[in-house]
């Protein structure tokens, strides 16, 4: 009998060496160290580069650094058996990166926010004397700007420049103005600088505005702009004023409305959500006051349903107007309203229009207008399908297919969609979709085997995540009936099989070379059982690596 069963354990050895070279044999499809540290250094370089080129908003840097070290994490860790499949994830990477950079705010438009402080006075001077000209430059974007360069716009018509000219070329250089987030932090961060002109003899009376050329750098690239104050000149009597003075005084001395900066309450607006807004303006003016003041906001019109006009943000109390009675000089005041995003909007940013009317004690309905842009997104939605199990229950050891698919039910695209499993009961690696567009279908396809016994319900947590395009990860959970048991051999079932010299079997001896015989078709039909396993994983890996190339190729053309 014992000498029975170490032939039957010798079988079964030459039956796992097999197995193990079968194996093996598959983990050579499987991409080895040297290419993942390639992938990797060319995604570092990449992300270098763009960081070097580019002066990034620190919100979006962020995000980016947030989606660059998860990419860094799973090409280290994720189990790709092609390079094919590691060279379409860091494409997949990159183009996450160039998303986010996309939204980084333009340095061009900087230029648009280079801006005269309203702390500075309008300064007087008489004719013949010296007078000290400053400006006091302040920076409301997103960037530094570098190596600026002020000069005078001069002109020998002394109805345009009140000053006499004494050299060709008068300019002046600032190192760099910082960025403000708001108001009062550029003020705080702002530049000044000045020029000691004389006052022509002949100078009119009048108020004269002075031209200025700004030139300078930001994030590498060149650009310009003009800024324009005003001095009081006091000329002789003889000389007379300018003509057409009075006008010009009344128009410059009236106040301006701006907006200072806005912000949305919850802060994410989503399509077909309610939001409370808040726009921030400011009468600019240290002098004047403004009364009657009408705020009206104009949304402009979209949404992806063609028969309708309406705007993309409507109030929810049915009036986008708004009224106070008054600003006082220098003054800021709130605009609250309510309002609720069309449902069929596209992801990206609107324009909401700020038309102001107002009046001063030397003019009526005066105006201004002001644009804020509000991002908007739509909230990601996903589905799965029937999931389907082969078999529902297996033995410790053994495996088990699991196939579902995943629907993007919602308008917005899902990144880096994947699948794991959480269960004490089995062993998985991770399934890896890609990124899915709205309305298009991924295909799960697991392998499961079985590590330990059941001791609940039998049900495994199949986890899907996917992330947005600024790096956010979701959470989806799935339960999947699968019950695992332990598969015992008692020795009872041993000692009742027929060995060589047993008289009790059906009352017979067994021959001696019956029991070898029979022992040797037993230890045979085993090793094919387990050949046959085999193949079918070799199979089915393959058909998993297959399907994941042709949507990652997909996703490429995309």
């Amino acid at each position: 009998m014992k000498k029975s069963f170490k032939k039957f354990r010798k079988v079964l050895a030459i039956a796992a060496c097999i197995t193990t070279m079968l194996m093996n044999s598959i983990m050579v499809l499987a991409i080895d160290d040297s290419t993942r540290h390639r992938a990797k250094d060319e995604l570092n370089q990449y992300y270098t580069e763009m960081k070097y080129i580019n002066e990034i908003d620190e919100d979006i840097k962020k995000k980016m650094d947030k989606v660059y070290e998860k990419a860094m994490t799973f090409m280290t860790e994720a189990d790709f058996d092609e390079e094919s499949e590691i060279q379409a994830y860091l494409e997949t990477a990159k183009g996450n990166l160039d998303r986010l950079l996309s939204k980084n705010p333009s340095a061009g438009s900087t230029s648009n926010f280079i801006m005269l402080s309203n702390e500075m006075p309008v300064i007087t001077a008489s004719y013949g004397e010296d007078t000290f000209v400053v400006l006091s430059l302040m920076n409301l974007g997103v960037a530094t700007v570098q190596d600026v360069v002020v000069t005078p716009v001069v002109s020998t018509d002394v109805k345009e420049y009140p000053f006499e000219i004494k050299q060709a070329y008068d300019a002046q250089y600032i190192e760099g103005i910082a960025p403000g987030s708001d108001l009062d932090d550029a003020n705080a961060k702002r530049m000044d600088i000045g020029w000691m002109m004389t006052v022509r003899e002949d100078a009119l009376t009048g108020c004269y505005p002075l031209h200025f050329n700004v030139q300078y750098y930001v994030a590498g690239e060149y650009a310009s702009t003009e800024v324009t104050t005003y001095i009081n000149i006091m000329g002789n009597e003889k000389n007379g004023t300018l003509a057409g003075d009075k006008e010009e005084e009344e128009k410059q001395s009236n106040p301006r409305i701006i907006v200072t900066g806005f912000k949305t309450e919850p802060e994410t607006v989503y399509a077909g959500s309610v939001f409370d807004l808040t726009v921030s303006v400011q009468n600019t003016s240290a002098e004047t006051e403004v009364k009657n003041v009408l705020f009206q906001l104009e949304a402009v019109a979209g949404g992806n349903d063609s028969t309708s006009t309406s705007a993309v943000f409507l109030p929810t109390s049915g009036s986008s107007a708004i009224y106070t009675g008054k600003i006082a000089p220098g003054e800021s005041y709130d605009i609250k309203l309510q309002m609720e995003a069309k449902s069929d909007l596209a992801q990206k940013p609107y324009v909401l229009t700020i038309n102001t009317k107002y009046d001063t004690e030397n003019a009526i309905n005066l105006t201004d207008v002001a644009n804020v842009s509000i991002p908007v997104k739509q909230e990601a939605k996903m589905d799965v399908g029937t999931a389907e199990i082969m078999p529902g229950s297996i033995a410790v050891g053994e495996q088990s297919n699991v196939m579902f698919s995943i629907f993007n039910t919602g308008k917005t695209t899902l990144y880096n969609v994947k699948v794991i499993y959480e269960s004490e009961t089995v062993e998985s690696g991770m399934t890896y979709i890609g990124n899915l567009a709205p309305g298009a279908t991924g295909n799960v396809d697991s392998m499961l085997t079985g590590i330990a016994p059941d001791m609940g319900d039998g049900t495994v947590l199949a986890v899907v995540t996917y992330e947005d395009e600024a790096g956010n990860e979701t959470r989806y959970e799935v339960p999947i009936a699968l019950l695992v048991y332990e598969d015992y051999m008692e020795e009872e079932v041993w000692n009742d099989y027929p060995m060589e010299g047993d008289m009790s079997y059906m009352g017979e001896e067994v021959p001696a070379e019956s029991g070898n015989a029979g022992v040797f078709i037993i230890v045979g039909i085993v090793a094919v059982i387990v050949i046959i396993i085999v193949v079918v994983i070799v199979v089915k890996k393959k058909k998993a690596a297959k399907q994941r190339k042709e949507e990652l190729d997909l996703l490429d053309e995309d």
